[in-house]
């Protein structure tokens, strides 16, 4: 799926889990797309932080961010979600890396995951942050 497919600033009542996916590695992005299409989870995929902060809109967000942390140059997946919160504050996170073993001060709408993973162990993630999210 290429980059800005859909915008979460779409309107209407139906209820939709749209996943914002930011990944740098054009495979796992794509892997990771797949997965969840087939999961039957509307994906948008996206390469920066900076692109995706371009998708979001506070009327409509996402209903979960999987963002990886190291983004190459730029945005890290920490400040994109920093910047994507005061926007649409409480907006659910699971943060996945290959490089941290794990992350401290995770609050109920943020999860970890350590690459690499398979997709029932994202998929359960995506759904404790979203379940999480809406207990508040």
């Amino acid at each position: 799926m290429a980059e800005g497919n859909a915008n979460f600033c779409r309107s209407g009542g139906d209820e939709i889990l749209d996943i914002l996916l930011i990944e740098d590695d054009e495979l796992v992005r794509d892997c990771l797309e797949v997965a969840l299409l087939e999961a039957g989870l509307e994906t948008t995929g996206s390469v920066s932080g900076e692109a995706a902060l371009d998708l979001l809109c506070a009327d409509r967000p996402p209903s979960v961010v999987v963002t990886d942390i190291n983004l190459g140059a730029g945005m890290d997946g920490l400040a994109f979600m920093r910047e994507a919160r005061q926007r649409c504050p409480g907006l659910p996170v699971v943060f996945i890396s290959g490089r941290y073993g794990e992350l401290r001060g995770m609050t109920t709408s943020e999860r970890f995951l350590p690459k690499p993973f398979t997709t029932p162990a994202l998929l359960r993630a995506i759904e404790d942050v979203k379940a999480s999210s809406e207990v508040r």
